[in-house]
């Protein structure tokens, strides 16, 4: 009788951890090999918030940063593409309790007139002409298109439910090396030492064992959550060149779907400090309201009658609008999340085969440091990685 398939392991529960296990688990020689599927992480989306697990504090769009001249993000956020049609349809079917939002999406350019080609692929694209915009703030450039948006808690658990009803099983448990992979503690859990290891561990690259990877680093992202469910659009305004990555002063106001908007948003590369900094957040709402005025609650821009009757159109439009602290009424919290970056970028690639301590060697595929990219990059990262594990199994497994 021909013995179980060794088990694949993929190591991390972020939103690269989740999506990747979820490839794994619906390719073809996985099903039809039986192949076993687990994920190991130290931390799991329901946990309470942390700053280095940044998948639950999110903007969550499905927002592309690839640079024209990057081909390597821009051939991954391609790939990506199909996921779009994919929560698209989950979208039409279910509705927003999936967690997700369409949403019209309008960018803003400031210094330049040339936006990423990328955006030209979403739906609904258009250049926007700025000086019919009537716009309080300076802007050399517009465009719009269609996207989405999530509530990552409520999209991460859809994940996890998935990963769960394809066959597959999650664990917390921590790692320290990826030789350990064989300790009982692990093999108690998966059944056997793994034939691959997918290691999607984000910023834990930098102290796990094997891999240890100093080039990776946090890049702090400062965001505020307020209430606004009257707001279902979302905007961005981009100060300066993006460099291939989310980069210069970007402002950004991302609705979601249970009527939450995220406001941000900061990039403070090699911080660490956890906690919100107040002056920090005063300039997230200042600019948030710059770019969307109708964030601020109806309700405090309408007028008093007049005994006359209502107010003149033109009235109306000498109100004053955007004074500090016209959303503190709304704010939920403030939250900072660690994005985990790499100084090469995302580390893609299949590495030297892992000694496990009992001697056995595992195969090894890298999958982190996205720090600088969209959301919907996952999916196509999540499939490169699938394709270089599969690329490794024994012929017969793939007939």
């Amino acid at each position: 009788m021909p013995s179980a398939p060794a088990p694949i392991v993929v190591l991390g529960a972020g939103i690269i951890g989740l999506t990747t296990a979820v490839r794994l688990l619906e390719s073809a020689p996985v099903r039809k090999g039986k192949i076993p599927v687990h994920v190991i992480a130290d931390h799991l989306p329901n946990d309470p918030l942390d700053a280095r697990y940044a998948s639950t504090i999110a903007g969550a769009h499905h927002l592309s940063f690839a640079d024209d001249s990057d081909t390597r993000q821009s051939k991954a956020d391609r790939r990506s593409e199909p996921a779009f049609e994919v929560m698209y349809d989950e979208w039409r079917k279910e509705g927003e309790k999936t967690g997700l939002m369409l949403l019209k999406q309008t960018e803003f350019y400031v210094g330049t007139k040339e936006h990423l080609k990328i955006y030209e692929q979403h739906p609904d694209f258009i250049i926007n002409s700025v000086g019919d915009m009537k716009l309080s703030f300076p802007a050399d450039h517009s465009i719009a298109f269609t996207s989405l948006t999530m509530t990552p808690l409520t999209y991460l658990n859809r994940l996890l439910a998935r990963i769960s009803s394809l066959g597959g099983r999650i664990h917390r448990a921590h790692l320290p090396s990826l030789s350990h992979l064989s300790h009982t503690g692990i093999t108690s859990l998966i059944g056997s030492a793994p034939s691959t290891v997918i290691v999607c561990t984000g910023l834990g690259s930098i102290s796990l064992g094997g891999v240890e990877d100093t080039t990776v680093y946090p890049t702090r992202g400062q965001v505020v959550k307020v209430r606004a469910p009257w707001v279902r659009n979302g905007f961005t305004r981009q100060l300066g060149s993006l460099d291939g990555g989310e980069g210069g002063e970007r402002t950004y106001v991302i609705p979601r779907p249970d009527g939450e908007v995220i406001l941000g948003g900061t990039r403070e590369e090699g911080d660490w400090y956890p906690y919100p900094r107040e002056e920090t957040s005063r300039d997230i709402l200042r600019r948030a309201l710059e770019i969307c005025p109708d964030l601020q609650p109806a309700h405090q821009v309408a007028p008093a009658l007049a005994v006359s009757g209502p107010p003149s159109p033109e009235k109306v439009d000498e109100m004053k609008t955007g004074e500090e602290g016209a959303l503190d009424g709304m704010v939920v919290t403030h939250l900072v999340g660690f994005r985990p970056s790499r100084k090469d970028g995302v580390r893609l690639e299949r590495g030297p085969e892992v000694k496990l301590e009992t001697g056995e060697r595992v195969k090894v595929v890298y999958n982190y440091g996205h720090g600088g990219a969209g959301w919907q990059c996952c999916w196509g990262y999540a499939e490169s990685a699938v394709d270089l594990v599969l690329a490794d199994l024994p012929a017969q497994a793939k007939l």
